[in-house]
């Protein structure tokens, strides 16, 4: 019997963090060493507040945040995020695997959705498109400043 091809880990090349706004530690903890293993920098609060701190302080690729955080959800992040021009992509994280919370989420405008818990391919491939979509924004965003 050959041997099965080993699967490479999928590696991120930003410097730009990901944030993870969870209040359940487990599944923070598991994204946190998921994305670390990945070679992204993360970031980890468990509501609303601290996040937008964060969002504030420091600039953000990617926010991963669950459907109901203690003082909010994930619909306010989105607004706020809209409200401000940014352009960082929003991936929900919720334990429901209903298709109408997972439409209701990307209609609200987030990027895609994570039933948790995680699947770490299903993880890996989502957070690499979020990824390359703030990576080009971000590239076209400079070059029309230039441009200007």
């Amino acid at each position: 019997m050959g041997s099965q091809p080993k699967k490479e880990m999928l590696r991120f090349t930003t410097a730009v963090p990901a944030l993870v706004v969870c209040p359940d530690p487990e599944t923070r903890n598991s994204l946190f060493a998921f994305i670390a293993k990945c070679g992204l920098p993360c970031v980890c609060c468990s509501d609303l507040a601290i996040a937008r701190t964060l969002l504030a302080s420091r600039p953000v690729g990617v926010v991963l945040c669950n459907d109901a955080v203690p003082d909010g959800n994930f619909r306010e992040l989105i607004t706020e995020l809209k409200r401000s021009s940014s352009t960082v992509p929003v991936i929900v994280l919720s334990r429901s695997t209903e298709w109408s919370d997972w439409l209701s989420a990307l209609d609200a405008g987030a990027f895609d959705y994570i039933a948790c818990p995680p699947d770490p391919v299903e993880t890996g491939r989502i957070l690499h498109a979020a990824i390359s979509l703030s990576s080009n924004l971000d590239r076209s965003g400079a070059r029309a400043a230039t441009a200007t």
